[in-house]
């Protein structure tokens, strides 16, 4: 229920308080008056002024009628609204499904560097300078890929082979150390690889099913 609703409440119970209140005022001056002057009983009230008596008596049920009233009210202003529901979610705004994202830079691996295709490939009877040769274009190709789309830097500055240390609090997520490791860091050693951490990724809009990494091809002869 809303402030609104609780102020609207809180008065008509003030309502109710004062009508019984004013009612059995009323009563009572009334029964006062028509009795006190002479030691009446009500019968003689009612034979001698009948309209008064029965205002005097009746008053007390018109206010109890008045209060329900007003309680019935109340107790319906403090039913809560129906939510409306919200609008319908468009199919182009469903949450993807999980990996579609993975999914998707994949096939731009495949679409520029048939990086799917190398992977899926028997190498074994081929020598040494065939896959060579066929691996430059893949290389270029996948390069290509990742280069437009995600923003690579190293998680560590250097080259390779350089000594570095590894300070106290580091991420063991962004650094792994091998090796004779013992105690406590920091730690100092020689830079294996220095890892590789995505700054920015930016894929194009998904449309169509993200499983397809690449279509079949079929040509009409």
């Amino acid at each position: 229920m809303t402030a609104k609703g609780e102020t609207g409440s809180a008065m008509r119970w003030v309502v109710v308080a004062l009508i019984a209140i004013v009612s059995a005022g009323a009563v009572a001056f009334g029964l006062t008056t028509l009795l006190a002057p002479s030691g009446r009983g009500i019968g003689d009230a009612l034979a001698a002024a009948p309209l008064a008596t029965v205002a005097a008596l009746a008053s007390p049920f018109v206010a109890a009628w008045l209060g329900a009233v007003a309680l019935r009210s109340a107790a319906a202003a403090t039913v809560p609204l129906a939510e409306t529901p919200a609008a319908p979610v468009s199919e182009a705004r469903r949450a993807a499904p999980a990996g579609a994202a993975a999914l998707q830079l994949l096939a731009l691996l495949q679409q520029e560097g048939r990086f799917v295709d190398f992977i899926q490939e028997d190498l074994t009877p081929h020598t040494d300078e065939q896959i060579g040769a066929a691996v430059r274009s893949i290389h270029e190709g996948c390069r290509s890929a990742l280069r437009d789309r995600v923003e690579l830097r190293p998680v560590l500055a250097g080259v390779e082979g350089a000594t570095v240390s590894v300070e106290r609090g580091f991420d063991p997520a962004a650094v792994r150390v091998i090796g004779n490791v013992r105690g406590e860091p920091p730690y100092r050693g020689v830079l294996r690889h220095p890892g590789w951490r995505s700054d920015r990724v930016q894929l194009p809009e998904q449309t169509g099913d993200a499983s397809i990494l690449a279509p079949a091809e079929v040509e009409v002869l």
